[in-house]
């Protein structure tokens, strides 16, 4: 072969090599063994597949997070609400006995916890109520800051006023009915109209599981509306905060409403430890499948990056092998272009 044919064949060699190196060169630098998946041939399907399956899990994942902080914030605030409930229904009964003195102090004390309750069930977290059923950017209460002097409490006011001492019984029942009222009632018209039977809020958390952590200020999980926990709370601390001196000396009737308060405030607690098993037991099935999720993408990862990964150790050696071959190419290329140089002139 003349030299000159050996130096093209050099100089097509020479161009394999430089792709090579520039193949590997990338790899080296990425990490990754192509940059797309044409080049990934014939795992190319198999990439693609398990590209999917982790965004999938990746995407339950993130949507079991979002939900658990959602539950741990509603779980604090329920938390609250049982303390209050357990708080004032006490605090009812130790009122059976309470001098006309200490009516002021109780009165005071319950309309301070009926602001907080309002303001409790208006609670957000992520930008969105969490007690509003569906109507997330609506607040469940819509006048918190002045449910204490707003239609409900006006209405609950007048009804204890006319406590005698054989009326507590139907006292009671008015109450009830200016905290159900439409005209009277503290909660949205949302809560009060669709709410009342739409699904309980759930997050997908696998295909074909999904778990109901959606809690609705004015209705229990069992459906329980008139005496939901959260109406049973706001109206008898409206009771309560509507008391007087006066009120508190009317012997059987003072009685019967303390009893009736202390009631509906020992039901309420039940309710929202109730409410708290519930979700806490929803928080529980959404962790356990998210630790799956998590299990599951540790390994699908290991898979993916077998796939398109480069070891960088042989990819390194690769590359430094590619260089010395090309360096030793040149060198030939240009003692052989010497020699025919040398043959031209000789």
């Amino acid at each position: 072969m003349s030299i000159i044919g050996s130096i093209g064949n050099l100089a097509v060699d020479q161009a394999a090599l430089r792709l090579r190196l520039d193949n590997a060169s990338r790899q080296v630098s990425t990490g990754q063994k192509a940059e797309v998946f044409g080049d990934l041939r014939p795992e190319a399907r198999r990439a693609i597949d398990l590209r999917g399956e982790v965004a999938r899990r990746e995407a339950y994942s993130n949507a079991a997070d979002r939900a658990l902080a959602r539950a741990d914030a509603a779980q604090t605030v329920l938390t609250r609400l049982q303390d209050i409930a357990a708080t004032v229904g006490a605090e009812a009964l130790r009122a059976k006995t309470m001098s006309s003195t200490g009516a002021e102090a109780l009165a005071r004390t319950a309309f301070a916890a009926l602001e907080e309750v309002a303001a409790l069930l208006n609670t957000r977290h992520g930008g969105e109520y969490l007690f509003g059923g569906s109507d997330v950017t609506s607040p469940p209460v819509p006048d918190a800051e002045n449910v204490a002097s707003g239609p409900m409490a006006t209405a609950i006011a007048d009804a204890v006023a006319t406590l005698d001492a054989t009326n507590a019984a139907t006292v009671l029942a008015d109450t009830v009915t200016a905290a159900t009222a439409a005209a009277t009632t503290p909660f949205s018209a949302f809560l009060e109209g669709p709410g009342t039977t739409e699904a309980t809020r759930a997050v997908q958390v696998a295909d074909g599981e999904r778990v109901q952590i959606g809690v609705f200020a004015n209705r229990d999980q069992e459906g329980e509306v008139v005496a939901s926990w959260g109406r049973e709370l706001l109206r008898n601390l409206a009771v309560m905060a509507s008391v007087t001196p006066a009120l508190a000396v009317e012997g059987g009737g003072w009685s019967g409403l303390m009893d009736g308060v202390a009631d509906a405030m020992g039901q309420a607690a039940t309710s929202l430890a109730n409410e708290q098993a519930m979700l806490g037991s929803a928080e529980q099935r959404i962790g356990a499948v998210r630790d799956r999720h998590q299990d599951t993408l540790v390994a699908l990862r290991t898979q993916l990056g077998s796939v398109e990964e480069v070891d960088l150790a042989q990819a390194a050696a690769d590359l430094s092998q590619l260089k010395s071959r090309l360096e030793a190419s040149y060198e030939a290329t240009g003692l052989l272009s010497r020699l025919s140089l040398a043959a031209l002139l000789g």
